[in-house]
């Protein structure tokens, strides 16, 4: 069946209530014309950021969520609680993690704050972590606490015109049906977006595993997994150089092309924009969810959890939507400027780990690589060291493995 608004009218309940900001980062989940009544947001280097927009610029940020026990009123909620526990990346304990367990401070402090709905962001993991047990775990405390209706919804930034593969889980959990179903409503309409696919996308710090190579779009951003100091982990490739993305690049692949660059250490910057909500996107479901928008798609039922659905309190149904374009012009947003290439060392690195894990590469982008591993200027990095020696001592395997990438291609081609 089809969804309609019938019977979705919420008593009581306005529109433009005043809502909570928590986990804010830099923003990107909000309302696109309406200020939170409060921030919340731990990193203090962030807020100077949130108040750097006019629109935030009288709004109080309070610094911790944990000792958030009087918020003001506010008729919605929403954040995107942390992620580190319930990424496949990280340890996956789940809800019950330190960091990803703040998700019940932020119902707690919807509760206190009298809200009617709470709109959160994560990781898609959660859906079926533990075979599912942490989002049956979700489900059942904003259940617990009356907020019954449950939607939920995977959304990627390439479907709001940002050439990053940023998949994102959302759910809106609300004490009314138009609310949570406002989440499934129609996302908008882009045509003629232009394909640059001899730009491409990769991970400079993979090879263990795949680099996510991407033709027109870059890999999700992400902070550094190793040292946590907001390495940029993106590089781009043109079929000639080998670079990472910049800062600004960075942000603007996030919906932040706004943000000034100055006054900030990349590294913070970096941080920071790897650990926001893409902005379009995040507008679009606040938006649509505060606005209360009619919702769109094909309901069905009797499947297995999907990526997107919707709880009535007795059913759980899958939504079907239908799919949108995703963005592939990539070019569109590098700067139009020379840049530092990768560098030999982390040009060696990416070739070593890859060699030794056996994880392909375009020949292409091999043969660039190489080259530019050749070219030892600059400062080493003692942490790493080691690659350049590692990419002289394993020269042999080296070459064998430039020649099965010749013959993967080969045999793709056929």
């Amino acid at each position: 069946m089809t969804i309609t608004t019938k019977d979705l009218k919420a008593e009581g309940a306005q529109p433009h209530d005043a809502y909570l900001s928590l986990f804010s980062g830099i923003g990107g989940l909000e309302h696109t014309s309406i200020p939170p009544v409060l921030f919340c947001e731990q990193d203090s280097e962030c807020h100077a950021v949130i108040q750097s927009r006019a629109l935030n610029r009288n709004v109080p940020i309070h610094n911790d969520i944990r000792d958030l026990h009087i918020p003001p009123p506010a008729s919605f909620v929403v954040g995107g609680w942390p992620c580190q526990d319930i990424s496949s990346a990280g340890k996956q304990v789940g809800l019950s993690g330190a960091r990803s367990g703040l998700f019940f401070d932020m119902l707690r402090v919807a509760v206190a704050s009298g809200a009617h709905t709470i709109v959160g962001e994560n990781v898609p993991n959660l859906l079926t972590l533990g075979g599912g047990e942490d989002f049956e775990a979700a489900k059942l405390a904003v259940r617990s606490y009356g907020f019954k209706h449950i939607a939920w919804r995977i959304l990627n930034a390439r479907e709001f015109g940002l050439p990053q593969d940023r998949n994102r889980l959302f759910i809106v959990a609300s004490r009314h049906a138009s609310y949570a179903l406002a989440l499934h409503s129609e996302t908008p309409s882009r045509t003629g977006l232009k394909e640059t696919l001899n730009v491409h996308g990769f991970y400079w710090t993979g090879g263990k595993r795949s680099i996510c190579y991407s033709s027109g779009y870059v890999p999700a951003l992400k902070v550094g997994a190793t040292d946590n100091r907001g390495r940029g982990t993106v590089a781009v490739f043109n079929g000639r150089i080998a670079r990472k993305l910049t800062v600004a690049e960075n942000l603007a692949l996030q919906g932040f092309s706004d943000i000034p660059t100055s006054g900030l250490a990349p590294s913070t910057l970096l941080r920071m924009a790897g650990n926001a909500v893409a902005k379009p996107v995040g507008e679009f479901v606040v938006s649509s969810v505060m606005d209360a928008r009619p919702p769109s798609g094909m309901k069905s039922g009797f499947s297995l959890r999907s990526s997107s659905g919707y709880f009535d309190g007795e059913v759980e149904w899958t939504i079907d939507h239908r799919p949108s374009p995703l963005a592939s012009n990539l070019d569109d947003f590098l700067e139009r400027k020379e840049h530092p290439l990768l560098s030999a060392q982390a040009s060696a690195g990416l070739i070593v780990r890859s060699v030794r894990s056996n994880t392909p590469m375009p020949a292409e982008l091999f043969d660039v690589l190489y080259r530019q591993s050749l070219e030892r200027g600059g400062r080493i990095h003692a942490s790493r060291g080691d690659s350049l020696a590692a990419f002289s001592e394993m020269l042999p395997e080296v070459m064998e493995y430039r020649n099965r990438l010749d013959k993967l291609e080969e045999w793709n081609g056929n």
